[in-house]
């Protein structure tokens, strides 16, 4: 590297740490940063003479096409929904514009955001160790130590102060546990002790959480690892029976996770079925039924993303009469019932043809950090309207757009 270039490259250093970790920051210095560094990264491609290829832009029409549906909807959206409508657009065209950011952005500064990911992972730690401060603040000094100690509680505390949903933060956790375990390089002794006590710490940090979907991705991953390679099995089996021993500790310890592993039993019997606050298997069950009638109305064309919220809040309201008390308002809570609910067989079709591609992508690069991450966010889906608010929108966006174009296809017999 030639000596002019070296403040050049600091700089790309700090754009490249700023945007991993803008996804801590509040709302409005979320979308500053993402913008800041998006656009400097630009304009340091093009300095630097670099094109990108059209294959480039084509694919990050394809990443981002789905767009265009929000855009389309607009025009047949009544009246009275239509402020709602347009406020989707502006939410949304993150999903559009990251795609072609980084298909305009050369691979060398791609792959300088790529090496700083760690700070993806700092970003984790820091923000649950202090959530988790706040929250033993709030219980022992402001509820007093006799208070219960309740899940729920816990939860909305952990919001309240980081502003970033359990689920959202759980995914966060899964995907900085990826980069710690692949990405990190140890030459020492104290380089192992460093990154598998960051590992512990995250998987105590996502256990305390308790986000169902984020924890069967990450055994999915885990399970995928193991079987990709058998002889794993035997090289990390005292890593693996360590992490038995952490996840038995939880339960034994941490109050708020075996609340939560408790109430699975929601899920195969009927008992105190109508217990919608403290059990969230309940809730799913009601949000599923209710997400599953709408789409036999639907299915075929949708009602449009600026009315679908109306007509769920109208379904819902009848269950609260129906039950003698308020149940709330929910959306999908389901990333495939929104699209499909919001854009019938349009919607669902374009999400199944743009993750087909990055799981492609992901297979043929054999990069599996983009592959776990992948999984986490198809399995979240499930259970989360996850591109429904800026932080998935933007989570989703950088590290789906990153992966694709930082990731080249491989020859099979190359290693990973």
């Amino acid at each position: 590297m030639e000596q002019h270039d070296v403040p050049l490259y600091k700089a790309d250093v700090v754009a490249a740490r700023i945007l991993v970790m803008c996804l801590f920051m509040p709302p409005q210095l979320q979308v500053l940063a993402a913008i800041g560094t998006c656009v400097y990264f630009v304009f340091r491609t093009l300095r630097s003479g670099l094109r990108p290829s059209a294959g480039d832009l084509r694919w990050a029409g394809v990443l981002g096409g789905s767009y265009l549906l929000y855009v389309i909807a607009l025009f047949f959206t009544p009246e009275r929904n239509n402020a709602y409508a347009h406020m989707l657009c502006e939410q949304k065209s993150a999903y559009v514009l990251l795609p072609f950011v980084f298909a305009i952005m050369g691979q060398q500064f791609r792959l300088v955001i790529v090496n700083e990911l760690r700070f993806f992972v700092y970003g984790c730690i820091i923000t649950c160790f202090l959530a988790n401060v706040d929250y033993l603040y709030n219980h022992f000094m402001i509820g007093g130590p006799g208070r219960e100690l309740s899940h729920v509680a816990y939860r909305n505390i952990f919001e309240n102060f980081t502003g970033i949903h359990p689920t959202y933060m759980a995914m966060y956790l899964c995907c900085a546990l990826y980069i710690t375990i692949f990405c990190f390089i140890t030459r020492s002794r104290q380089d192992v002790f460093a990154k598998y006590t960051m590992v512990y710490t995250l998987l105590v940090f996502m256990l305390a959480l308790f986000a169902k979907s984020p924890i069967i991705a990450l055994v999915i991953a885990a399970l995928h690892f193991l079987i990709s390679d058998l002889r794993m099995i035997a090289r990390l089996k005292w890593i693996f029976l360590s992490l038995v021993g952490v996840v038995a500790g939880a339960y034994a310890f941490i109050p708020f996770f075996r609340q939560r592993v408790l109430e699975l039993s929601g899920l195969f019997s009927k008992k105190d079925a109508d217990d919608l606050i403290q059990n969230s298997v309940n809730m799913r069950k009601l949000l599923f039924h209710t997400d599953k009638t709408m789409l036999q109305h639907y299915w075929l064309t949708g009602t449009g993303p600026g009315s679908m919220l109306d007509k769920l809040h109208y379904r819902y309201f009848f269950h609260s009469v129906y039950r003698g008390y308020w149940v709330g308002y929910f959306d999908p809570h389901n990333q495939y019932f929104y699209d499909w609910l919001s854009f019938g067989i349009a919607g669902i079709s374009a999400m199944v043809v743009v993750l087909f591609v990055q799981f492609r992508r992901a297979v043929l690069s054999r990069n599996v950090i983009y592959l776990y991450l992948l999984i986490t966010i198809s399995v979240t889906f499930f259970t989360e309207s996850l591109l429904a608010r800026q932080q998935g929108v933007l989570f989703y966006s950088i590290f789906t757009s990153l992966m694709f174009f930082a990731a080249a296809p491989r020859a099979t017999g190359t290693d990973s």
